[in-house]
């Protein structure tokens, strides 16, 4: 018998404990045995996060989150900077231009990481700059970012986040969100988390929930902060990806025995 590999950047293979624990009959979302899964969740996603802040999951790809990062973190013609070295940093660019940021782009060589003194001199310049957009990772190219550099950097600027993409870092990398003041981390499910495509993941620093205070970028779906609410009572607002999240807590049981 033929056994099948996945050798992609992602979706990557999902090892069968994941697979047999998300076949279970599927749960309401609004009973005491979801509210259990979630708990655990949660306090794993903290550790694997590095952070003492909520981790918020949607049913959406990373894509998702980096959107939901954009609208509530922002209002129309806030001036972003955002670090382009590959195809998912102008991703960054893309949505934020629509919707209708004042967007600088910091275009770096396919394949090279950005300096963190040319960041230094465009936030020394423009002094209105809201937020810092960057990838930890490059899919596109595997090419790292000192975002521990960046973090340093942009914690001096009380009204600038910075905003990480760590779609392919996250559970492969060091991520220490908090000790390297990483405001709004995102990642997706389907790389190094072992899932199926479908869940996404935002870790929200103090500083970025003051900033979602303030933002007028329209939400709904995506509204972070009613998901902290409902997150605060092991719920979330919307229905959420079960089967995933059941998964997940697998998956981060099996990353924590790895070490």
């Amino acid at each position: 018998m033929m056994k099948y590999y996945l050798m992609a950047p992602g979706p990557s293979m999902v090892p069968e404990r994941v697979l047999l624990e998300m076949a279970n009959p599927i749960i309401h979302h609004r009973t005491y045995e979801f509210e259990k899964v979630l708990a655990k969740v949660r306090g794993q996603l903290k550790n694997i996060f590095q952070t003492k802040n909520e981790v918020v999951l949607h049913a959406s790809v990373g894509s998702g989150a980096m959107e939901a990062a954009i609208t509530n973190c922002f209002s129309p013609e806030d001036k972003i900077l955002v670090i382009r070295s590959g195809k998912f940093g102008e991703r960054w660019s893309e949505q934020a231009v629509k919707y209708k940021l004042n967007v600088l782009n910091l275009d770096i060589e396919w394949g090279h990481a950005v300096k963190v003194s040319d960041v230094k001199k465009i936030l020394e310049k423009e002094k209105d700059i809201r937020g810092v957009l960057c990838q930890a990772c490059e899919t596109s190219t595997g090419t790292q970012h000192p975002v521990e550099e960046l973090g340093a950097l942009v914690k001096g600027y009380p009204n600038t986040i910075l905003l990480i993409d760590a779609i392919t870092s996250l559970g492969i990398n060091n991520l220490p969100v908090d000790k390297w003041n990483l405001d709004i981390v995102v990642t997706g499910s389907q790389k190094a988390l072992m899932l199926p495509p479908g869940l996404s993941m935002m870790s929200v620093s103090g500083k970025a929930l003051a900033t979602m205070e303030m933002a007028a970028l329209p939400r709904y779906y995506f509204d972070i902060r009613e998901e902290l609410k409902a997150v605060s009572k092991n719920q979330t607002h919307f229905t959420p990806a079960i089967s995933l999240i059941q998964g997940l807590s697998v998956s981060l049981d099996m990353i924590e025995e790895e070490g």
